[in-house]
């Protein structure tokens, strides 16, 4: 963001996952915008001389659980830094005056779970904007110069924009996972439709899943998309106590990309439990009514009706998609479809 900082010293970046490294910046930096933002919000408020400190979203340390290969330097297998989600008693960013800020934290994710406290003060001749890089112990200290009411304003405005650059960023980023999440569930829905159809054709063609990408990425007047939601959790201090961020994101795309679909074709949420009933009636009598009481045995909650039963066990490709051809890398049945 081009502004200077007093900086505490950390294990060297280059020890941390690598894309969670850039995707956990650019997430601070959209906490940092917001809270900028709120600050300007209320700008009546801002001392004629102040400091700005901006306090870390994330402590970096080896896990404490299981997380697979992801904390395995590619090649060399040595443990890589995992992302610690830090809460703070302050908003992410503070304005600081002579008589200094306390400042309280508590970071929990990975296995680890810490609580601290500092002070930010201020320092004669420092950098009046502090980009503080990780807690510090519970000895140090943070220390911002001031500068004039003007100046300070700058300094949020620069901050908040590059919230909002860091936003577009994380957002453009996900978009090529979501393609592939997308064409993994078309795969995954259409084989899963096909195994009680008895013929296998993929559900929607190309427009069709461009429709639904550009709904899942932007939304529409009533609604913003997915994604925008997906970042929206991201950035709550709760979010990562038993996953890293690119597994949760991971997760949350898939299982939007599969719902959006079926919402598309018209296939109701319980459709698969549906059919998996209807195919396993020994005597291969798909009768509607016979096929909801059985249903009804093993589901009893789901209140399943006769039209969604039939909603399930009619639903067809579009018109478009019976000439359209799955790609062969997309043909991924298996439930767990990769991480």
């Amino acid at each position: 963001m081009g502004l200077s900082a007093e900086i505490i010293e950390v294990e060297e970046a280059c020890d941390r996952h690598p894309n969670l490294d850039i995707l956990c910046d650019r997430l601070q930096a959209v906490m940092h915008g917001r809270a900028a933002e709120e600050l300007l919000a209320h700008r009546e408020s801002i001392p004629d001389r102040a400091g700005v400190a901006a306090l870390p979203a994330w402590t970096w340390l080896r896990p404490l659980i299981n997380v697979g290969r992801k904390d395995k330097a590619f090649g060399t297998g040595e443990s890589l830094l995992m992302p610690i989600r830090n809460d703070w008693d302050t908003p992410m960013v503070v304005l600081v005056t002579e008589s200094g800020l306390p400042v309280t934290y508590r970071s929990r994710g990975m296995g680890h779970t810490m609580a601290g406290q500092s002070r930010v003060v201020c320092r004669a001749g420092g950098s009046p904007v502090a980009m503080v890089k990780d807690v510090p112990s519970l000895s140090a200290m943070v220390f911002v110069g001031t500068a004039p009411r003007a100046q300070v304003i700058r300094s949020l405005e620069a901050i908040a924009s590059a919230g909002k650059e860091a936003l577009w960023e994380v957002l453009q980023s996900l978009e090529p996972k979501l393609r592939k999440e997308l064409y993994k569930a078309h795969a995954y829905v259409s084989h899963e439709i096909a195994e009680t159809s008895g013929a296998f054709q993929p559900m929607l063609d190309e427009i069709s899943i461009d429709e639904i990408q550009d709904f899942m990425m932007f939304g529409d007047d009533k609604k913003p998309g997915s994604v925008f939601r997906l970042i929206e959790l991201c950035l709550a201090p709760e979010c990562f106590l038993r996953v890293d961020p690119l597994k949760y994101m991971s997760k949350h795309l898939r299982r939007d990309a599969e719902t959006q679909i079926r919402r598309k074709i018209g296939d109701p949420h319980i459709g698969p439990k549906i059919r998996e009933i209807a195919r396993n009636l020994p005597d291969g009598n798909r009768d509607l009514a016979r096929i909801v009481s059985e249903y009804r045995k093993v589901y009893p909650k789901d209140r399943l009706s006769i039209n969604r039963a039939e909603a399930a066990m009619t639903v067809s490709p579009d018109a478009m998609a019976r000439a359209t051809v799955l790609m062969p890398e997309t043909m991924d049945f298996s439930r767990g479809r990769g991480q």
